[in-house]
């Protein structure tokens, strides 16, 4: 037996007192509130109030019989039951996406939910296929798939693989977890910039500024780690701020005091408006990799998600070689 199907029936034996009997929307509130991080937070996504949540997830408990969470002055916490519930809801409805991608299939069409996760600010890059590969693909014969899209760090993306919340990502990745496969995508140029009126705008002499750099209040990209900067000083305590996001990113260099990698079609509006400077542009660059990233399970996808990794195929603008981070190592006095 298949282990999904096996995996399936160990769920319907350890729930078949209660199975039939719990409502689907209680588990997905019970999903949304310990994927929140608590009652509060899952308000915005449930769109429902606190109080509400609360009478739901009681309900839960009580048709469940025992206690999911703890709840109160000291925070949300799950109980060991509560883990273990959850790993089951995230397998359930896994199963349940999976049958509607499988039973659209044997339609001899695409249908279900085409989950797809990215990191920010890649719709503006001319390099980027995913726009056109999108559009391309909301275009295929018979596509009755619904595509959700969700905006996540490169971190959620990977962590939202695994857990099966996502079926795509499109992002920047150098972690490389287990039981995921990854594909070259396509490269964005990224620049080093400041604003007007940090000191380094300057200095014109590019032997001083090359000098003043690795002295310099630094964000960093948490995703890139200590690739973001080749030429950091020693002990990294000019590193003054770490980001998940580009949006993040340049709040803090255009506050003025930080200098940091930005891709260079996303800061080029500033950079033609003088507000920000490009520091050493022909010398110092990075071309990032963009990948793909899918479950090793997938390796035979649905036809939803083997259609739209064709679009994204299909969409290359450029060939894309290992990515490289460009500067002179006499200037930076290594």
């Amino acid at each position: 037996m298949a282990p999904r199907l096996l995996s399936l029936c160990r769920w319907h034996l350890e729930f078949a007192v209660v199975i039939s009997d719990i409502d689907v929307r209680l588990l997905r509130v019970f999903r949304a509130v310990v994927e929140a991080g608590g009652f509060a937070n899952a308000q915005s996504i449930l769109n429902v109030g606190s109080s509400t949540i609360s009478a739901q997830m009681s309900q839960l408990e009580t048709r469940l019989g025992y206690v999911v969470c703890h709840r109160g002055r000291g925070g949300f916490k799950l109980t060991d039951k509560g883990e273990s519930l959850y790993r089951l809801v995230i397998e359930f409805f896994q199963s349940v996406h999976n049958f509607e991608m499988q039973a659209g299939e044997l339609r001899g069409g695409m249908t279900g939910q085409l989950r797809i996760g990215f990191i920010d600010n890649i719709v503006s890059d001319p390099n980027s296929p995913f726009r056109t590969a999108v559009e391309r693909f909301r275009r295929q014969p018979h596509n009755q798939a619904r595509l959700l899209l969700e905006v996540l760090s490169p971190q959620e993306l990977e962590r939202g693989l695994q857990e099966h919340r996502i079926d795509v990502a499109v992002g920047i990745f150098y972690s490389r977890l287990p039981r995921l496969n990854y594909e070259a995508l396509y490269l964005q140029r990224d620049v080093l910039v400041c604003h007007r009126d940090h000191s380094l705008a300057r200095i014109s002499d590019e032997g001083d500024l090359a000098a003043a750099l690795p002295l310099s209040h630094k964000v960093l990209r948490s995703f890139l780690g200590t690739h973001e900067f080749p030429f950091a000083s020693p002990g990294g305590e000019t590193m003054i701020s770490s980001i998940s996001h580009i949006e993040a990113a340049a709040l803090m260099i255009l506050t003025g005091d930080c200098i940091g990698f930005l891709p260079r079609h996303y800061a080029k509006t500033w950079i033609d408006s003088g507000e920000l400077v490009e520091l050493l542009p022909h010398q110092l660059f990075r071309d990032t990799q963009f990948s793909i990233a899918i479950r090793e399970d997938q390796m035979r996808p649905p036809p939803a998600l083997h259609a739209f990794l064709g679009c994204l195929r299909a969409a290359k603008v450029q060939d894309v070689s290992t990515e490289s981070v460009h500067f002179q190592r006499s200037s930076m006095g290594m």
